[in-house]
């Protein structure tokens, strides 16, 4: 029997969920990030279950031709990646078996995934959130991503995911930090004012500053460097005064700068800070068309769920010229800016924007002459959507995904009443083992061969 501190030998069978590499003694599996299908590795085991153990990387004793020396210098501290050390091509099956492996285990679906669409490999993210940290022997604040399954933040000046704009950014604001001796939140004691640092990036900069507090000292110090480097930068705080794991507090105000629009591929377009945008313009561009694809030549009304503040919606109104619309959003403010958005654009006569509980929707508008659109967060759908979707008699369902396990988990449920005929995976996080995947769903046919309504 396997025990805590045991050191291990073995080959490399297959990969698992999040990309570490699996070791069978016996039948009983190890799971050792770093380590690639094929290899012959050393290994500790750190962590011990009746069915399965976790173990470190100690040495590679016969190398895979798929391993590559990471870019980053702070990859296996930061916990941010998990695959820098494979090449893409291996990154991309893995993905796609993941897939694979989890549709069948999870809804008892075979599919011959495809492997993902993949845009840029390196510097694609427009988004940084990062945590200040303090370090005590040295008496300076810095800025980096949590170690893996740790709240204590690593010291980074760099990271490859994003442009030489995440570099510049975060030397000005640790070098502000520094010089005004601005404190910085301790999960602890409760006390210390900097949390997080926010930004993104597209045409121009919006920034925030998540503090435990109301005010920021030589705040327009900080302004004034950030602008310099950065013209147009929006700088917004947040205050976040509870003892959570969510990094934004209830809103956040504009302080310096004025808010942009920003280039949205089809259209531009004020973003929020708050509000959620794809973290990698290329692939959610693909994303849309292949939505879009997908809906080009159906002829009745598309609903949307999980909406938000339309940003999704006005991307396929733009693409399908023909169609009508309806975005469904329970967050009351969020309509009202889809509402903006679409008049905006022009396309307020083709879209309308409903606050409701999505559920309560889509019970009450059904019909074989309609299709639906999911774009849920990692949760997935909540079970009385999929049960009202099934009742609902909807011609074509497409779900987009960024869980393939919640996915998986809502397909079991909507293969009552729809045939799934894609599920195509598109590569948003390059160097991390997560993946987008884009569904499509028809309605089932019934042995008489029309097809079911209610």
């Amino acid at each position: 029997m396997c025990k805590t501190g045991d050191i291990i030998e073995g080959k490399v069978t297959d990969f698992g969920n999040t990309g570490e590499g699996i070791i069978k003694i016996g039948a009983f599996p190890v799971f050792v990030p770093y380590a690639i299908k094929g290899e012959i590795v050393r290994a500790k085991l750190n962590f011990v279950k009746k069915d399965y153990a976790f173990g470190d990387l100690i040495e590679v004793l016969n190398a895979s031709d798929s391993r590559v020396k990471p870019r980053c210098p702070y990859y296996e501290k930061c916990g941010g990646c998990d695959l820098q050390h494979v090449d893409t091509a291996t990154q991309l099956e893995i993905k796609r078996k993941n897939i694979e492996n989890v549709l069948k285990k999870n809804a008892g679906i075979e599919y011959d995934v495809p492997l993902p669409v993949r845009g840029k490999d390196w510097e694609y993210r427009n988004k940084l959130a990062l945590p200040f940290g303090y370090n005590k022997n040295s008496g300076r604040v810095y800025l980096g991503f949590f170690a893996k399954k740790t709240h204590k933040a690593v010291s980074m000046k760099w990271c490859p995911l994003h442009g030489e704009w995440a570099a510049d950014l975060i030397g000005i604001v640790s070098d502000w930090a520094n010089e005004n001796k601005v404190s910085v939140y301790n999960e602890t004691t409760g006390k210390g004012l900097l949390r997080h640092l926010v930004a993104r990036y597209v045409s121009t900069m919006s920034l925030t500053l998540v503090i435990n507090g109301t005010e920021i000292p030589e705040s327009f110090s900080l302004y004034s460097r950030i602008e310099e480097k950065f013209p147009g930068v929006a700088v917004y705080i947040s205050e976040n005064r509870k003892n959570t794991n969510v990094i934004f507090g209830e809103s956040c105000r504009l302080v310096y700068g004025k808010e942009e629009k920003q280039d949205l591929g089809a259209y531009s377009a004020v973003v929020s800070p708050l509000s959620f945008l794809q973290v990698n313009n290329e692939v959610r561009d693909l994303i849309y068309d292949e939505v879009s694809e997908n809906l080009k030549d159906f002829d009745g009304d598309i609903i949307e769920l999980y909406s938000g503040v339309g940003l999704l919606t006005a991307q396929l109104a733009l693409r399908l010229k023909d169609s009508h619309i309806t975005s469904v959003e329970i967050v009351p403010s969020a309509v009202e800016n889809a509402r903006a958005l679409m008049n905006d654009l022009g396309i307020d006569k083709r879209v309308e924007c409903i606050c409701d509980d999505a559920c309560n929707f889509v019970s009450k508008n059904t019909g074989k002459k309609k299709a639906l659109v999911l774009d849920p967060p990692r949760t997935g759908c909540s079970a009385e959507v999929l049960e009202s979707a099934i009742k609902g008699g909807f011609e074509k369902i497409i779900y987009v995904s960024c869980n393939p396990a919640t996915l998986a988990r809502d397909l079991n449920k909507l293969k009552e009443g729809y045939e799934l005929k894609m599920v195509k995976p598109f590569d948003m996080f390059p160097q991390t083992c997560h993946v987008e995947t884009v569904t499509l769903l028809s309605l089932r046919e019934p042995k008489n061969g029309t097809k079911e309504t209610t």
